[in-house]
This record gives structure tokens, sequence and C-alpha cells, in this order.
């Protein structure tokens, strides 16, 4: 019989260090692809040591589910801790046993959430899911019925062995091995605790720093970024509003009526100007004023084109 040693939290990525995943457990069941001993692997009975502070739901399910489609037998037993959704992962085992001085836990699944009404009530959806499919696994081997199960989760319930040997958790209580020098010491409940809510803690500082992540990405400025060019919007500068309203309604009369534009000069001193003429004989249409009568055109073009075009 194969030993396996599973002493983590359990995960579907290493983030720390300290965690056993899903693809880990599968290949220390049936080795790598290019394993020589793959069929040995395939039929040979396992023995696991397990002690786990819990972890993520969907990977201990994940790893449950493995071990209950392996085809050797499996024997699992607790020594240390097995806590939240290392539970879920032990109820697999064909013969589960804990060590005189192990810790057995249960409680409801924790979710963190952020966001509207809505968000918060598909959270608590996924909850109830969650410990239901939790519960089913519980109840094909513990004595208790789902209502006391559920009532024991949601009290998070800590067992020694004879405890959890009692609700039907466990099959036995292990023996000691008279000729193992290992001393079985009683695990303390305050620390199995802060082992479990260490990983909790972890993983909301997880959830924060990539939601801080994603909300940083949707507040960037697309200018802001070096490897593309902001876009340039028309820069449209406008007098009036009436003239604006104007361009606007009627830009083929506009268009129609303007002049060319002149160069402005000023009138030559003791020079009248009759209306609409100017008096410089190169410069027929200038004003003494300075500004050129196409220019006073356009102007009237845009505000009253209509009047402008009879005008000419």
């Amino acid at each position: 019989m194969r030993e396996i040693n599973l002493n983590g939290y359990i995960d579907d990525e290493v983030w720390f260090g300290d965690e056993i995943t899903p693809d880990s457990l599968h290949e220390m069941l049936y080795g790598t692809g290019t394993d020589q001993r793959q069929s040995t692997f395939d039929s040979e009975d396992v023995h696991i040591r397990l002690n786990s502070y819990g972890g993520s739901c969907n990977a201990a399910v994940r790893m449950h589910d493995d071990l209950v489609a392996y085809p050797g037998r499996v024997n699992i037993t607790i020594s240390g801790t097995a806590a939240s959704a290392a539970t879920v992962l032990a109820m697999a085992a064909d013969l589960l046993e804990m060590t005189p001085g192990s810790l057995f836990m249960i409680h409801d699944p924790i979710v963190a959430a952020i966001g509207n009404e809505a968000d918060l009530t598909d959270a608590i959806k996924l909850l109830r899911a969650c410990k239901d499919s939790i519960i089913n696994v519980y109840e094909k081997r513990t004595m208790a019925g789902r209502d006391q199960i559920a009532e024991m989760m949601r009290d998070t319930t800590w067992m020694d062995a004879e405890a959890a040997l009692a609700y039907g958790f466990i099959d036995r209580v292990a023996t000691p091995n008279p000729a193992s020098t290992v001393i079985n010491c009683a695990v303390a409940r305050d620390v199995a605790e802060k082992k479990v809510q260490l990983w909790i803690d972890r993983h909301k500082a997880l959830s924060n720093a990539y939601r801080k992540k994603d909300q940083t990405k949707t507040v960037i400025p697309k200018e802001n970024n070096a490897d593309e060019q902001p876009e340039q919007q028309p820069v449209q500068m406008v007098a009036d509003e009436g003239a604006q309203t104007a361009e606007a309604e009627n830009a083929a009369p506009a268009q129609e009526a303007a002049e060319p534009e002149y160069s402005d000069r000023p009138a030559d001193a003791g020079e009248t100007t009759a209306p609409g003429n100017s008096p410089g004989a190169d410069h027929p249409d200038e004003p003494e004023s300075g500004t050129p009568i196409g220019q006073l055109r356009k102007r009237l073009a845009l505000i009253m084109p209509s009047e402008a075009k009879n005008r000419r």
C-alpha cells in the first residue's frame, strides 16, 4: 500500500506554497504521464495521512471525486486536523479514521461578496447551494439526518475523534502502533481555529487585490496608455448660439454666401466711403474701418443666410 501525505490548505492553485491542489493529488494517485510505474499506480491501494485546515470547497469536491474514482482502495487517517473543506475530501475514504488527539470541524461555507442587492442575493443563493452539496456528501456516511447536519454546520461544530465516531463521520478511532515512536498529542482547538481563520483572511486579501486591480483597469484613461495615441476630437469654435443654430440648419446657403477674405488695411485719411463700397481703387470692397466686406458678408451669412444671399 502506497503512502500519501496531504498536509496543507486545499485550493485550486498554489498561492503561498503550503497548498494541496486537485492536480497535485491526481499526480500522487496516478503519477505523471511519463512515469514507468503508471500501471502499478492505477491499481495499488493507498493510505493517505491527512492534516488540513480547509480551503476551497470547489477544490475539495474535485479531490473527493478523484479519490472516489480511484480503482484501488483508499484509506485515510486524520492525523492533526480535518476542518472545513478537508472534511469533504475525507468523506471519499473507503476507511476513514482519526487519531485520538485529532480534531474534526464542519461549518457553513463562506464567501467574500461585494456589490448591489442583486449581487448579494446571488451570493446567498450560491452559499445555500454549496451547503446543500456538502450535506449530500456528509449524508452518505454519517448517521445524522440532513436537518441535524445543517444545524451542526451552522453552529460550527468541532469534534474530537470520539464525537466524530459517535455521529458517524469516521469509521473508527486509530489504534496507536506500539512499535511507533510517535507520541499522539491532542491538537489545541484555539491553534486550529487560528489556522482556519488564516486561510479565510488570505483569500479575502487576494479577493480584494483582484477587485482593486480590476477597478484600476476601468478607471485608467485611454489617453494615458503610452502604446495608443489619444483620440483627437474635432474642435468647434462658435461665436454665439444663434450662429451655431443657423449654421446647422442652413449649411449649404452659408457655404454659397461665403466670400474670399482680404487682409485688413486701414482706409486712407480724408476719404469717404459709400455704403457697400471702398474708396480704394485696388480694393473696391474694403471699408474705411479696415474690415473686409467679405468677412462681414460671411458673418451675415452665418446669421441670416437667406438675406445675405439676396443682398448679393
